[in-house]
């Protein structure tokens, strides 16, 4: 049985491995609209291979959710089939990947999973659009220096001239 569950895995990664090599998903970023938080980028998948789908779509915070535009609405779905050549992704085009969980900090790098059919998964990092915010404790705390140096001086020229 043991031997068995082994080779089941090895053959599972032989198949992963052989659809990792044939298709990339690039470019990718998440950006935040009033509509939520969306995934974008692109996958290429070229040509002559076996037909594929995009199952699942995860970061560190949750699962996403798969989304089609249906005419005027989006409907979810549990599965997107992947043409040949380029598909983009976002939140303006027909397929778009929501994204649960959160929050999502501008400049943040988050590691994004995709899983294919038969095992094939691809682990990439998407940058949270927008520049990074400063805490608000670090601009009272530089206001804060900057005051103590401030007295500091003050009270030194009122020593000396005292």
């Amino acid at each position: 049985m043991r031997r068995a569950g082994g080779l089941l895995l090895v053959l599972l990664a032989a198949l992963a491995a052989a659809h990792a090599g044939d298709f990339s998903v690039e470019k990718l970023r998440i950006v935040r609209t009033p509509e939520g938080v969306f995934l974008e980028g692109r996958i290429v998948y070229p040509a002559g291979d076996d037909p594929l789908e995009l199952e699942v779509v995860a970061t560190d915070r949750g699962e996403g959710v798969l989304e089609l535009r249906r005419g005027d609405a989006w409907q979810v779905v549990r599965t997107v089939p992947i043409p040949y050549g380029v598909t983009n992704f976002g939140a303006a085009t027909p397929m778009r990947i929501r994204l649960t969980g959160g929050p999502y900090r501008p400049g943040e790098v988050v590691p994004v999973t995709f899983l294919f059919p038969a095992g094939a998964l691809m682990t990439a990092r998407a940058v949270v659009e927008g520049s990074p915010s400063r805490a608000p404790w670090i601009s009272a705390l530089a206001l804060g220096l900057a005051l103590l140096a401030y007295l500091r001086v003050k009270t030194r020229r009122r020593a000396r001239s005292g």
